[in-house]
């Protein structure tokens, strides 16, 4: 058993329990007591819980595809493809010098991203405030256009 280092604990112990073996079984169903008053606190789904979800869920009808999820899904499928073969015509075949294709489109962002930092630095240094201005309002327009393009047309709760 670990020592009890609370001096009125141990009295209360000594006073309901003489013996060592005692404390011993009156702590064990203190702890027992514990567990079961935490287990109440945050008790257990029913045992029918998941049977009763899942059979709600196979009672409700599939949500339909719309028109603007299939367009989109035909607009991103077809911007990629066309991406990828582009891709290879532009590095010259199927078969060769794709690689190297890829690592200097890779080294023109690079340069590309190194002056638009140094760009950004002359622009910082020159005209700070309205820099700052600029960059919250288009900070706040993508996020307005983010948050409308997120939220879903036809919300519809079911209790």
């Amino acid at each position: 058993m670990s020592e009890i280092n609370d001096p009125e604990l141990e009295a209360l112990l000594a006073e309901l329990a003489p013996t060592e073996a005692e404390r011993v079984v009156l702590l064990e169903e203190h702890r027992q007591l514990e567990k079961d008053l935490l287990r109440l606190a945050d008790p257990l789904p029913p045992p029918d819980f998941l049977a009763s979800v899942m059979s709600r869920v196979a009672e409700a009808p599939a949500r339909p595809l719309s028109r603007a999820d299939v367009w989109s899904a035909v607009a991103i499928v077809g911007v990629t493809m066309s991406l990828a073969v582009i891709a290879l015509l532009v590095s010259g075949g199927v078969t060769g010098g794709f690689g190297l294709a890829l690592a200097s489109i890779v080294v023109k962002l690079r340069e590309g991203l190194i002056a638009s930092g140094s760009a950004l630095l002359a622009l910082w240094t020159t005209a700070a405030l309205p820099t700052v201005v600029g960059l919250s309002l288009l900070l706040a327009a993508t996020l307005t256009a983010f948050r409308r393009l997120v939220q879903p047309a036809h919300v519809k709760a079911v209790s």
